[in-house]
């Protein structure tokens, strides 16, 4: 029992036990059917490109992050009819092991924190698998450096072979528009007040026969 005792805390340092909140992420969820469905997404660069110098010890590459999850309709207890369970569908660090970003977690780090990709590189087309048919998702992207986020929630069409191109700019936001970051029942204290944002755009095409997602190429060394 002591031994048992020890061994808890460190274990829950470890993050062998999901916490309440925490095990549907590191889960996630992969789609059980797949036709060539994708979302393909890619934000240019609009900071200052010396953030690319190989010779800076972190951050080499300006990265953001983005989690899409998918509104899953076959709820259970306790979940009622109406609702819908989020289930990330980030791929695996491994689905992007060939991308050349410099962004892949070390073993360690997807050990303690999960191994799903929710960081991405400026610059960089990326393809992530999605489900076929008709579908609800979140998404939510946050550049924490420059404290700029956006949230979409589409409901998305896919016949087999085809995707969603994801077009991403920056933007700016009102409050008073924003009700999304805002605590329930609170109102905002200035509506004109202005934050940083993107507008997100959503649209379907047709694959190309042999097409295949690019390799980065960020300028530096990869």
């Amino acid at each position: 029992m002591t031994k048992f005792l020890l061994f808890l805390p460190l274990c829950f340092s470890l993050g062998c036990i999901n916490l309440v909140g925490l095990s549907e992420y590191r889960g996630g969820w992969a789609p059980k059917e797949f036709h060539q469905n994708y979302l393909k997404f890619e934000i240019k660069n609009f900071k200052e490109r010396k953030s690319y110098e190989p010779d800076r010890w972190f951050y080499k590459v300006n990265k953001y992050y983005f989690l899409i999850k998918w509104m899953d309709p076959n709820v259970y207890f306790p979940y009622t009819e109406k609702d819908r369970i989020p289930r990330s569908i980030n791929p695996s660090e491994d689905y992007y092991i060939h991308k050349k970003d410099l962004l892949t977690r070390y073993k360690i780090n997807q050990f303690l924190h999960g191994d799903r990709r929710d960081y991405f590189a400026y610059d960089c087309e990326y393809w992530m698998p999605l489900l076929p048919g008709k579908n609800q998702y979140k998404i939510f992207i946050n550049d924490i450096a420059d404290q700029r986020r956006e949230g979409a929630e589409p409901k998305l069409d896919l016949p087999e072979g085809y995707s969603v191109r994801m077009k991403i700019v920056p933007a700016m936001r009102t409050l008073g528009s924003d009700p999304l970051w805002l605590p329930i029942g609170e109102r905002p204290k200035g509506p004109e007040l202005i934050r940083k944002g993107f507008e997100i755009e959503f649209t379907i095409e047709k694959n190309r026969p042999g097409e295949q997602e690019p390799v980065c190429d960020l300028g530096i060394e990869s």
